[in-house]
């Protein structure tokens, strides 16, 4: 099992294997970016690309929900 902290050191490719692995959550489009956010086991991770290239220009993994309010109205619970 992988922690956020060890996501955050991990490389470029290592990062965007680990994300494959997680599970698609929803996505998001700013003036700068368009961003998809994942689940990986115990944590979050936002995955941002740049709007015309379509490249993967960072990562952000995190613990806390607040980073996911952006994205409540897009997501939807199974119950």
């Amino acid at each position: 099992m992988i922690t956020s902290g060890e996501f955050k050191s991990l490389n470029y490719t290592q990062k965007t294997e680990a994300v494959l692995k997680g599970t698609f959550l929803a996505d998001r489009l700013t003036e700068q970016a368009y961003i998809k956010l994942y689940n990986l086991e115990n944590f979050y991770i936002e995955v941002f690309f740049d709007d015309r290239s379509h490249l993967i220009t960072h990562f952000r993994a995190f613990e806390h929900t607040m980073f996911v309010l952006p994205y409540l109205d897009q997501l939807k619970i199974a119950v």
